[in-house]
């Protein structure tokens, strides 16, 4: 132990994971006490409908949520887990992100995603930009292709672009933020057309929690191919720690059955303990440990229950990799 590693926390904005709400204060209140406590960001899902538990309950609009979170709070970065291009063109995209790292002083993380939640681009009337997931990955990295550019560029005539998805002619993007070059981009996922993404544009390969040996065998890939530049790797992981085994069980299986229509292949109880934070302070550390050992510097933790869980994290095992 002793290597040091960011911790961030997922806020909830949905009900989800044992929340007693999906409310803005709950939002904030959970944030205000991760900054006191020491982590380093904070995150909220990028959602117009409730993805976690039914499309019918409350959810935060995240641009709206994260610029009000990031002017009631001083020092933790802010991050979408992960921010959907489907729902705006990347212009626009880029011009919030670098409005919001001005208002907070340079904490924006920019952790884009191409959209999973089908039901709700067809409510919302974006159905003719959800389709085929292939065609969702490229036209995410025009996205990232925009966002670089539009915020790197300094000619007096503008940023043009002219892809197959999208276009701008002559666009300016002023005041720039104050992270420079631009706010740090994640890249979530890690199937072989994300990977090429986290190749060409990352700066953090943020991937859901897994076995340390995969994530190993993942990263240790990715550093035979990704050379020309320093780069790290996040982990997305569920915190059920702190807690005797029969509540482990049963958070695991509450999350199990609030994620099963979330992948194709919906994850077991089983897959749970095994992928996250789980345990007493001992087994919490043995995990984090082993993630630190696979590559891992950044760890994002979805607590459950997310008051009591985020405590735990933070008041017992922040210290010890700070």
């Amino acid at each position: 132990m002793g290597n040091k590693v960011k911790f961030g926390i997922r806020l909830t904005v949905q009900g989800e994971m044992g929340a007693t709400s999906s409310g803005f204060d709950y939002a904030l209140e959970m944030a205000r006490i991760a900054e006191d406590l020491g982590f380093d960001s904070v995150w909220i899902p990028d959602h117009v409908e409730n993805a976690h538990l039914d499309r019918s309950k409350p959810i935060l609009e995240y641009w709206t949520a994260m610029t009000a979170i990031g002017a009631l709070t001083k020092r933790v970065r802010l991050g979408g887990h992960s921010i959907n291009n489907t729902f705006r063109h990347p212009g626009l995209t880029t011009k919030i992100a670098c409005t919001l790292d001005e208002i907070t002083g340079g904490r924006v993380i920019l952790a884009p995603g191409s959209g999973w939640f089908a039901a709700e681009a067809k409510a919302y009337g974006f159905h003719e930009w959800f389709d085929d997931g292939l065609k969702r990955i490229k036209r995410l990295d025009e996205c990232l292709e925009i966002y670089r550019g539009l915020i790197e560029n300094d000619s007096e005539d503008g940023y043009s672009f002219n892809g197959e998805f999208y276009t701008l002619e002559n666009a300016f993007c002023n005041p720039k933020p104050p992270q420079k070059p631009y706010p740090p981009i994640w890249i979530a996922g890690d199937s072989p057309p994300t990977q090429e993404l986290m190749m060409k544009h990352g700066d953090v390969w943020f991937m859901y929690s897994k076995a340390p040996a995969v994530v190993k065998e993942l990263v240790d890939g990715m550093k035979k191919k990704l050379t020309d530049r320093p780069w790290e790797t996040a982990i997305s992981t569920v915190g059920l720690s702190g807690t005797t085994e029969a509540e482990t069980m049963k958070w695991a299986t509450m999350y199990a059955e609030e994620r099963k229509h979330r992948f194709p292949i919906p994850p077991t109880v089983d897959d749970i303990l095994e992928s996250n934070l789980l345990g007493d302070e001992a087994r919490v550390c043995d995990r984090i440990d082993e993630w630190i050992d696979a590559g891992v510097t950044n760890i994002v933790v979805q607590p459950m229950p997310p008051m009591e869980g985020m405590r735990f994290i933070g008041e017992k095992i922040l210290h010890r990799y700070s």
